[in-house]
């Protein structure tokens, strides 16, 4: 029969769970950064007189739903922010039609959101 000890698997799991907090900070600054073309692309067509819908879209915090992370640019139909209007702009009423500015910068800058990821992705993980 041969014996052996494993010493070491306080230090290794402290060193995993590291690398798990590190690399959750790495995946969260790939999203946020994704999310800038299409920002940027939203406030260059966003269809107001004043500025003000402009400089009060954002990019949200990180969010987590069914163990996915995401983001949301803009504004949502939940919105009750002060700048609650863009909304309206986008999606329409039934007395305006819809004037779409955040959809088409999520369609225009679809296939720059993977490469903005995996780019970002490698970098923090020094690939």
């Amino acid at each position: 029969m041969a014996e052996f000890k494993l010493e070491g698997l306080k230090e290794l799991e402290q060193k995993l769970q590291e690398m798990g907090n590190k690399t959750s900070r790495i995946e969260n600054k790939a999203i946020k950064k994704a999310a800038e073309p299409i920002l940027e692309d939203a406030k260059a067509n966003a269809p107001v007189d004043t500025g003000r819908l402009r400089e009060g879209l954002k990019i949200s915090n990180i969010k987590t739903k069914n163990g996915e992370k995401y983001v949301e640019v803009g504004i949502t139909k939940g919105d009750n922010s002060e700048m609650f209007y863009g909304k309206f702009i986008e999606w329409g009423t039934s007395k305006m039609p819809a004037k779409p500015y955040l959809a088409p910068a999520y369609e225009k800058n679809k296939s720059k959101i993977k490469e903005i990821i995996i780019k970002e992705l490698k970098k923090g993980l020094g690939l």
